[in-house]
């Protein structure tokens, strides 16, 4: 696990300067060593964090030749089959998976990355054809942002890293950010600034760049019996090889982050990790976790860390967290960014149980979708419409704003990226269960999993989440819909699984939340209504926008508001 940045030129060369810059705003990614390829127009830099291998190597990792230069962040769970077919036609030095994507490329170059099972990022220069060559893993585990004017490309782990030397404006194209909360396909908040998309690879040659799709979800379905008692011993089997794949490879003492749901139990019960970790708030009984991620610890006879934040650790460390995200969020991280904070302590690798919600079926909005038979009778942009309005604008809801909204009253940029999103997912199957499952899962989670990295990055902890294992993910929209919603019950298939392996009063459990701070007890939402949410909103994008741009307060135009 590392943190992984380069920049190649059309016109002039890099500098050292310029990449120890880069490499010097991600440091926290890889306290393990690193170092520098610089070659004329083209640099490449890594800051390692050691977990498979902790040889000593020189950075960036080269093949034996000296004609492919490699920079990676992440973990190849498969890479010693991978290895073991490789080792016909080359020489095997170290235990690493960095060297394994060195020899597969040069035997299969970009195919090899759809036997990959794992989250990775990186990055591959040839030297020999002056091409350099991006790659993101299928799920999107693992982040990698590129920014490019036509004749510079500068790629990194983080945004920060690249803002660093690129110093660029608010992208005006980012307003899907005031509906959604994140930015949709792969615009960021930046301008200029591009989040390379999951299963997707950018390709730079000649000046010019290339993205290639070498994985997409609905190009991956496979053949599954529609069979309870098939489907249950098969998620079973999956997951236990999921968990089991991302234990070994060195790991000696590991932890799981509890909340105290079904997903995060069960990742614990089969994994019997080392520590446990909770975070928990005693404000009122709705941010208090603690008696079923106790039943959890009892469950796998562990003793749990519990952490305890407090509204004066939030005002302490909301500006760190807001650097650490490069996004204006805190809410739903802090109480991640604190729990890691004590974790540091004890691992460098934690297992987490995102995923199974968009996978599954688990938010309420899909028990509402399975029992509103209008929906099936209409378009794919009716569909996403009527979905809007009536399942996401809840009061509680972060979509609470699109209330009385109609869609053709969004902006050029969101009104485009709704009708893609819908024309393409929702052609793709006659399951709205599914499709909604697939929107969530291009959408939301990759939000979710930005945090999670950002997070534990933060603390150079690597953050794994067996539910993500994209062979899981196959299996999870090839079922039929009536397994993951049925009698009423969300999650319903990895319900039946979890009865197998955790304390029945959590199995059964159907009060579980979303486990964010509690600002609105905090900051008097619930005193001041709506205006004191916004406003505490507003405080957030204020605070966000002094730290990447530091002429905010001279500028009203560069205000970004959710009003």
């Amino acid at each position: 696990m590392c943190g992984i940045a380069g920049i190649i030129s059309k016109n002039k060369n890099v500098t050292l300067d310029k990449m120890e810059k880069v490499l010097g705003t991600i440091a926290h990614r890889g306290p393990d060593g690193g170092g520098t390829y610089i070659r004329n127009n083209v640099g490449l830099g890594m800051n390692r964090l050691a977990i498979i291998d902790t040889e000593e190597h020189t950075i960036p990792f080269s093949n034996e030749n000296g004609t492919l230069h490699l920079v990676y962040n992440g973990e190849i769970y498969n890479h010693e089959e991978i290895c073991h077919k490789l080792r016909k036609n080359h020489s095997i030095k170290y235990n690493s998976d960095s060297e394994t994507i060195l020899h597969a490329w040069e035997e299969y170059g970009l195919e090899i990355v759809k036997i990959f099972n794992g989250m990775y990022a990186f990055a591959i220069y040839d030297e020999k054809e002056d091409v350099l060559t991006l790659v993101r893993d299928k799920v999107g585990e693992k982040p990698l942002y590129y920014y490019f004017d036509g004749s510079e490309l500068i790629f990194a782990s983080e945004i920060k890293a690249i803002v660093e030397v690129v110093k660029p404006d608010i992208n005006p194209k980012a307003l899907t950010y005031k509906t959604f909360e994140f930015c949709c396909e792969e615009e960021t908040l930046f301008k200029n600034i591009y989040c390379l998309q999951p299963g997707e690879a950018l390709i730079y040659k000649n000046g010019g760049i290339t993205l290639k799709k070498y994985w997409k979800i609905y190009d991956n379905l496979i053949d599954v019996k529609d069979d309870e008692k098939q489907i249950v011993e098969d998620l079973t089997e999956l997951m236990e090889d999921s968990i089991l794949l991302r234990k070994k490879n060195n790991v000696h003492n590991f932890g799981c982050l509890v909340s105290g749901g079904v997903d995060s139990a069960l990742v614990a019960c089969i994994s019997k990790p080392d520590f446990i970790y909770t975070g928990t708030y005693d404000i009122n009984e709705n941010f208090n976790e603690l008696p079923y991620a106790q039943l959890v610890a009892k469950h796998i006879k562990k003793d749990m860390v519990v952490v305890k934040p407090q509204k004066e650790d939030y005002l302490r460390y909301k500006d760190e967290i807001l650097y650490h995200l490069d996004m204006p969020c805190t809410w739903t991280s802090f109480n991640m960014f604190m729990v890691l904070k004590r974790a540091k302590e004890d691992i460098r690798v934690v297992l987490s149980g995102e995923g199974v919600d968009e996978l599954f079926g688990g938010y309420h909005r899909y028990h509402l979708l399975d029992h509103d038979q209008k929906i099936f009778k209409l378009k794919a942009m009716e569909k996403y419409n009527y979905m809007i309005q009536k399942y996401y604008g809840t009061p509680e809801s972060r979509y609470a704003r699109l209330i009385n909204r109609n869609i053709n009253q969004f902006d050029e940029d969101t009104n485009r990226y709704l009708h893609e999103l819908t024309t393409y997912y929702f052609s793709k199957t006659e399951s709205i269960i599914h499709g909604m499952g697939i929107v969530d899962f291009y959408t939301t989670m990759q939000v979710l999993l930005k945090m999670s990295d950002n997070m534990s990055m933060a603390f150079s902890i690597e953050n794994r989440s067996p539910f993500l294992d994209y062979r899981l993910v196959q299996y999870a929209f090839s079922m039929p819909d009536k397994y993951k919603i049925k009698d009423g019950i969300t999650k319903y298939m990895i319900k039946k699984i979890a009865e197998r392996f955790i304390p029945k009063e959590i199995a059964d459990r159907v009060d579980k939340r979303g486990f964010a701070a509690p600002v609105n007890l905090w900051f008097d939402w619930n005193k001041n209504g709506q205006y004191g949410r916004e406003q505490y909103r507003e405080s957030v994008y204020a605070d966000w926008r002094k730290i990447f741009f530091k002429d905010a307060d001279n500028n009203s135009d560069k205000t970004y508001s959710t009003n």
